[in-house]
């Protein structure tokens, strides 16, 4: 994926065009994964459910290995976004079932975190070494890794826990809590911000001459940082209240967009990326930490599911501005107005923890 928006930029795909494509997923993701995490947590099958997605995926990703034009890959990236979508929320639905049961969430959820550092930097050579413009390696080895995960999901079995089987009313229940609708709103406003990191950033390493080892090493410093905050969380969760873990994540991002914009020289710009362990690492971990807490256990996929609309609701409204921005006016501005744009979550969370002063069961960091 670290790859893909370079790839499709040599296809001769402008950037509002490569903006609607990836617009597709954030989208899809409003609806479709609260259909697949009420399925998974009715049937209490989550299994099963999460097989079918990735399954799905897989299959779904094949027309996108052929697509060369706008249209074709836009149809091709729909149709895997169908069943993707709702992967990373039926995945974290079985890790905060291990949280509630004792399990650090940091220690399980590095592993994806391990795995794209290992993927990028060694898809990231090859690149290099192959020298082509547009390399269909770049789908190829993206369909091996979703295959890869489906081979993964037939081993996983139910969660082993009872709990009694949630009703669409519950679903609007959940809703009611004030926690968790501040949190759909920060973690929206949140990734308004990153769409220009999660699409245009590699555009923007292409632009200025960097090759594709540049590019997953800049990535990959990212990753690391994220690791190691996310190995500490539970040790940070302690000492520190989550809205004030959740300002700092806001502030850290903020000054790491400006700085993008700012910077010329390549090893700044890589060496930039460090504070994706704050702008991905602390931000994740304090809104696993917070549904863990505010969401019961029967509904557990659909309070992911929530998160994972939020996040991408924020993603299609960033997608949108981003695609037009970078056509007019290139990626320094993208990033600029992200900056600015951080300071929007950073407001919220401020104004909602002194509201919430003399009501610490609001907004609590209990483990």
């Amino acid at each position: 994926m670290t790859f893909l928006p370079a790839y499709l930029r040599g296809l001769g795909l402008s950037g509002t065009e490569i903006s609607t494509v990836f617009a597709v997923t954030p989208l899809f993701a409003l609806v479709v994964p609260l259909g697949w995490a009420y399925l998974a947590d009715r049937t209490q099958r989550h299994d099963r459910v999460l097989r079918v997605v990735v399954g799905g995926a897989f299959a779904g990703f094949v027309p996108v290995l052929f697509a060369r034009s706008f249209a074709a890959v836009f149809a091709g990236w729909a149709l895997y976004a169908l069943f993707s979508v709702a992967v990373g929320g039926l995945a974290d639905a079985f890790t905060v079932a291990r949280v509630r049961a004792g399990a650090i969430y940091g220690r399980v959820r590095l592993w994806g975190s391990v795995g794209y550092v290992v993927a990028a930097l060694a898809l990231g050579e090859v690149l290099s070494a192959r020298g082509r413009p547009t390399d269909r390696l770049v789908p190829i080895a993206m369909w091996l890794a979703i295959g890869c995960a489906f081979v993964a999901s037939l081993r996983l079995r139910g969660a082993g826990e009872a709990s009694t089987r949630p009703r669409a009313a519950d679903v609007a229940a959940l809703l009611r809590d004030p926690r968790l609708r501040l949190l759909l709103a920060i973690a929206a406003l949140h990734w308004i911000c990153l769409a220009p990191y999660n699409v245009y950033f590699g555009v923007f390493l292409r632009d200025i001459g960097l090759g594709p080892l540049s590019c997953a090493l800049a990535y990959s410093t990212g990753v690391v940082m994220e690791v190691l905050v996310l190995l500490t969380f539970h040790r940070l969760q302690v000492r520190f209240q989550l809205p004030t873990l959740l300002a700092a994540a806001f502030a850290a991002s903020a000054v790491r967009w400006l700085a993008i914009s700012l910077s010329r020289a390549p090893g700044a710009l890589i060496a930039l990326q460090a504070l994706h362990g704050m702008t991905f690492g602390m931000f994740w971990s304090a809104a696993i930490a917070l549904i863990a807490e505010t969401v019961p256990l029967s509904l557990r996929a659909t309070g992911q599911a929530l998160l994972v609309m939020s996040l991408n609701l924020g993603s299609a409204v960033g997608n949108a501005i981003s695609g037009r921005v970078y056509d007019a006016h290139g990626s320094r501005l993208l990033f600029l107005l992200a900056a600015i744009g951080e300071l929007a979550p950073l407001a919220v969370v401020v104004a909602a923890r002194r509201r919430l002063r003399d009501s610490p069961g609001l907004i609590s960091s209990a483990p």
